[in-house]
Order: C-alpha cells, then sequence, then structure tokens
C-alpha cells in the first residue's frame, strides 16, 4: 500500500492513521523517512494459515511550496526587505524546527545563501542532522510609494 505523507511528516516524524478494508491502524512515521522507503506494520495484514500477515507502506513524500529537499539538507526562500539588504539587521524566519533570528549583512545580493547547521533532514542511519539553506528574496519597494524627491536621487546616485 501506498502512504503519502507530507514533507513535514517526513522530516519531523508523526503518527498516521492507516484505514485498510479489514483494519484501520495508527503507525508510527520516523524523523527523516524517505521517499519511496518501506514501512511494516507487522501483524497488520491479512490472516492467512492462521496466522496474520504484515501490512508494507511505501512511503511517498509530497511536494512541498516552500520547501525543496536535497538529500539530507533543505531549501528555502525567504523575503527580504530592501532596506535590510542594503544596511544590514536582523529578520525572523519560521523553520519547520524553529523560528530564527537571521541576521543579514549589509550588501546581501538577491538570492544570497545563509546556512543554518542541523535544521535540515535527520539522516536515520547516522543519526546526523541536515542543514538548512535559506535564499534571500529581496523585495523592491513600488516607486510610486517613494517621494518624489527620493526618486530623483535615486536616479542620480545608482549606478
Amino acid at each position: 500500500m501506498e502512504l503519502q505523507i507530507t514533507l513535514q511528516e517526513a522530516v519531523l516524524g508523526g503518527k498516521r492513521r492507516v484505514q485498510l478494508s479489514h483494519d484501520s491502524f495508527e503507525i508510527k512515521i520516523p524523523a527523516g523517512v524517505r521517499d519511496g522507503e518501506v514501512l511494516r506494520a507487522k501483524g497488520r495484514g491479512r490472516r492467512q494459515g492462521g496466522m496474520m500477515g504484515d501490512v508494507l507502506l511505501k512511503v511517498r513524500v509530497l511536494e512541498d511550496g516552500v520547501y525543496t529537499q536535497k538529500g539530507d539538507d533543505l531549501y528555502r526562500n525567504f523575503d527580504l526587505p530592501l532596506k535590510t539588504a542594503l544596511f544590514g539587521g536582523r529578520v525572523q524566519v519560521e523553520t519547520l524546527h524553529k523560528e530564527v533570528a537571521l541576521k543579514i549583512p549589509p550588501n546581501t545580493k538577491n538570492a544570497q545563501k545563509f546556512r543554518l547547521r542541523e535544521l535540515g533532514v535527520k539522516n536515520r542511519k547516522t543519526g546526523s542532522m541536515g542543514d538548512l539553506y535559506l535564499m534571500a528574496n529581496v523585495i523592491l519597494p513600488h516607486t510610486d510609494t517613494l517621494s518624489t524627491p527620493f526618486k530623483q536621487t535615486l536616479q542620480e546616485q545608482l549606478p
């Protein structure tokens, strides 16, 4: 049987109720489970010869609109105001594990990568954690919101 789970469930683990024609049960989803892995539910299959068989569940991790997984690492874009990109500062970014205050250096470029160690996916074989890479998406203000003198200064000063 195929078991579809979200990327968040694959990264953090959890429990899922499985409904079969002859049974309903809860299965534990281990943190770090990968697309294509098979989970075994012992004794939850069909009865044959006085014994209960196992149910094999093939994991399908659904696409996520925010995160992309590459191996043990996760990738995500985050919006960054132009002022913070130019002059530096801090921004709050929600991750799957926790909310982080990310320090932004002055002159940050669009699509610049920031690495957050051990906030990726747990490797079930080694027990180590992957990293989370955040890519800056610099948000430009609309010129209609800027004052006329400021727009003129920008036009004169920008290369």
